[in-house]
């Protein structure tokens, strides 16, 4: 990392900015509340510029996070030119003590780069995606002291397209093990769906969006139920993008359940602020995104012990290094999905031991308490470096 590496700075609380852009609970702000709830028990205060969303404000005061409202967006809707964002966040900054700015998403990163700079304010960017950045872009991102990516996948491909070597490391985000564990189930989510308790629940979870692959999932479903006719499909999610084809592409599923008479069998259940109950129903748990830097909901899937089948895109083979902790698939891909589906509900003891192993995985690499240690440590030094460089 260079320069130092202090174990504390001074006495007082280390405050830390964080810029988020979207009211939502999705995979990168769930890390980011995982995180700062381990690091105020090393020292550490956080104020999250973030938009004027009064239940993602009452979320972010149930972790303890001072709440200041920005709108990222105009009351139209749309996204405001990105120099005026820059011009308001240079002002909101300028009116918050802060030790550090934590940038949580790769848009934001870009957004903030070159106002922390102008400030002298020490900076850390994020990197969650997996995308085409314009050369601008990335010089506004590497602007930022330090810049971390959830997986190696996405720091190797934005480092050749000239995100910085230097300033550049992977911290993988962390769950919380005591939390997200092999649990039975209570059947109340087999209740509320007004299923037998012999019906086998399979699970998504992500974003209503073309990336995430659900017609993928669907098709393959489809495959599997003619032959398992207990078997369900419960998927965890909701759209939050307005674009065209993000529509288009949710009307197309709702069309393919239908003209397939699944109506009975694919469950949407929206947004679930308790996902416990969910994993906990699980017999085993399905994602078919084709392009995912690092899946938060992988984590916490192969956390609670359920067997996963996974495309093979972004950072999923670095949690599933060996197929006895997770199956992975090809993207686009329904036949070999509905095959491996086959194959765990039929051999249903290799299906244990998969999501046995799937949990030593996490245990390994992804506990929360190890990567919160990390990231203090992350934030000491960036704060000491740029104070030391200025």
């Amino acid at each position: 990392m260079g320069c130092c590496d202090p174990l504390s700075i001074g006495g007082n609380p280390l405050h830390v900015v964080l810029l988020m852009e979207h009211p939502s609970l999705n995979g990168g702000e769930r890390s980011t509340l995982a995180f700062c709830d381990q690091l105020r028990q090393q020292g550490f205060q956080f104020t999250a510029i973030a938009p004027p969303d009064a239940d993602f404000s009452d979320t972010l005061t149930l972790h303890q996070i001072d709440h200041v409202p920005f709108s990222f967006r105009n009351p139209e809707g749309n996204r405001y030119p990105l120099d005026k964002l820059r011009t308001k966040l240079s002002e909101q900054l300028r009116k918050l003590p802060g030790d550090l700015f934590h940038a949580i998403s790769l848009s934001t990163s870009r957004i903030a780069g070159p106002v922390v700079r102008k400030l002298r304010l020490p900076s850390i960017g994020h990197i969650r995606d997996i995308m085409t950045l314009s050369r601008q872009a990335m010089n506004d991102v590497n602007e930022n002291d330090r810049i971390l990516a959830v997986s190696k996948a996405a720091l190797d491909y934005h480092r050749r397209a000239g995100l910085s070597s230097g300033k550049s490391s992977v911290l993988y985000n962390g769950i919380d093990l005591r939390t997200f564990k092999p649990t039975a189930s209570s059947g109340e989510l087999h209740r509320s769906l007004g299923l037998s308790p012999d019906s086998i629940l399979l699970g998504a979870a992500g974003q209503i969006i073309i990336r995430k692959g659900l017609d993928t999932l669907l098709k393959g479903f489809l495959i599997a139920s003619k032959k398992y006719p207990k078997v369900h499909l419960v998927i965890a999610g909701r759209r939050h993008s307005d674009k065209e084809e993000t529509l288009g592409h949710e009307k197309e599923l709702n069309e393919f359940i239908v003209a397939n008479k699944l109506n009975h069998r694919v469950h949407f259940l929206g947004h679930q602020k308790n996902m416990h109950p969910f994993y906990a129903s699980l017999r085993m748990f399905l994602h078919c995104a084709r392009q995912e830097p690092l899946g938060r909901v992988l984590l916490e899937a192969a956390a609670y012990g359920i067997p996963v089948i996974a495309t093979n895109v972004g950072g999923t083979n670095e949690i599933f290094k060996r197929r006895d902790q997770g199956i992975i698939i090809e993207p686009d891909e329904p036949e070999q999905l509905a095959a491996e589906i086959s194959n765990l509900i039929d051999a249903p003891e290799s299906a244990r031991h998969i999501g046995a192993n799937g949990r030593t995985a996490i245990e390994a690499s992804f506990d929360i308490r190890n990567a919160s240690i990390q990231l203090a440590g992350i934030y000491r030094r960036t704060i000491v470096c740029a104070n030391q460089s200025s």
